[in-house]
């Protein structure tokens, strides 16, 4: 059973540069969807969700240092309690195969350099995860087991971060015909986003000051034998055993989920895969079926997706709790992703239960 504190957020998308601008806006139903200048088979301009400060001429790795050095600001402070002056990191990253090349090299060093002026809170990469959509459960997997095995401090840093939306990659999903036009509406359009999330043990936030914001109540791994990039109809295998083992955790699996937040695009296979994992894993799920997708607010932002997510569902529901004044069930938010897969990799599948808290500095009403 995992009780880890979520004790700080960071977020930079196309709709907002912090993540108190990037809630807001998804609260308010905005999205930044936009032609750009890459043209389709067709001659169609490909409509993409740019972070609109950055440069369209950027590459995808300068894309992804400057999402990711903004998200970063967001925590930078949390990261002054560390009683070490170090804290460990651990990484999402996109999938290969899809998009343009990532310069890992160079994203690695940039995210890890300390800002001029600051004291405390130097970052150390402790793993890199390449599962793309399923890649932040594989960090927040690897992070949640350090800490509670006692092989880091008291607190790490979780993060992804990803970018479709420079022109290499534009050409290359519109070469695939992946993204969303006339000629093909069920599409995607390519985005990108950079988040991370500070997760510190439990007693551990009291400890240091910090405001716990939710609770991480159980993470799930699995893979997909027959994912999107096999081009066959869904089987939705690999997000059955990971809602399973939830289902199946102690803590996790306690009791329904209140809402999900899926880190997928529009394309129709990804409804089809969730409705047949949600079917065989019916005892989890929300009571009517409550659910929002990374794509309504922000495209396909790829590995980005998932701390974006994370960090609406607490946000989300810390709102409608304190809003109605309840005091004794924490809501709960069960968020996932899938990754595309291909190149002869199975479909990287991840997951995560989280419990939203208020009122508490670790843990709050309902822990």
């Amino acid at each position: 059973m995992s009780g880890e504190r979520v004790v700080g957020l960071g977020l930079c998308t196309p709709v907002g540069t912090t993540e108190a601008m990037t809630l807001a806006s998804m609260r308010a139903g905005l999205a930044r969807f936009a032609e750009t200048a890459e043209r389709g088979a067709h001659g169609e301009p490909v409509r993409a969700s740019r972070l609109s400060t950055l440069d369209p001429s950027s590459t995808r790795t300068e894309r992804m240092i400057a999402l990711g050095r903004a998200a970063l600001d967001g925590v930078r402070e949390r990261l002054k309690a560390s009683p070490t002056g170090r804290v460990p990191l651990y990484l999402g990253l996109p999938e290969p195969g899809l998009g343009a090349p990532v310069a890992r090299e160079s994203l690695l060093a940039a995210l890890q350099a300390v800002p001029p002026g600051q004291a405390g809170g130097a970052l150390v990469l402790t793993g890199a995860f390449d599962g793309g959509r399923a890649a932040f459960f594989e960090a927040l997997s690897a992070a949640l087991g350090d800490l509670r095995a006692g092989r880091v401090g008291s607190m790490a840093v979780v993060g992804a971060v990803d970018s479709l939306c420079d022109a290499d990659s534009l050409s290359a999903l519109s070469a695939a015909r992946l993204h969303l036009s006339a000629q093909n509406r069920d599409g995607r359009i390519p985005g990108e986003a950079a988040g991370f999330v500070v997760v510190a043990r439990p007693g551990a936030a009291a400890a240091m000051g910090l405001e716990a914001l939710g609770v991480v109540l159980g993470v799930a791994l699995g893979a997909e034998p027959a994912p999107f990039a096999s081009r066959v109809p869904s089987a939705a295998d690999g997000l059955t055993g990971v809602l399973r083992a939830l289902r199946g955790d102690e803590a996790a699996g306690a009791r329904r989920v209140d809402e999900v937040m899926s880190c997928q695009p529009g394309e129709s296979f990804w409804a089809t895969e969730f409705s047949r994992a949600y079917l065989r894993n019916a005892a989890l799920m929300p009571e009517p079926l409550a659910l929002r997708a990374a794509g309504e607010w922000l495209g396909d932002a790829g590995a980005g997706a998932a701390p974006v997510m994370l960090a609406a569902a607490l946000h989300r529901r810390r709102r409608r709790a304190q809003a109605s004044g309840a005091s004794g069930r924490a809501p709960r938010t069960l968020v996932y992703g899938s990754a595309d897969g291909g190149r002869g990799r199975g479909g990287r599948v991840g997951a995560c239960v989280v419990e939203a808290v208020f009122g508490g500095a670790d843990g709050g009403e309902g822990r």
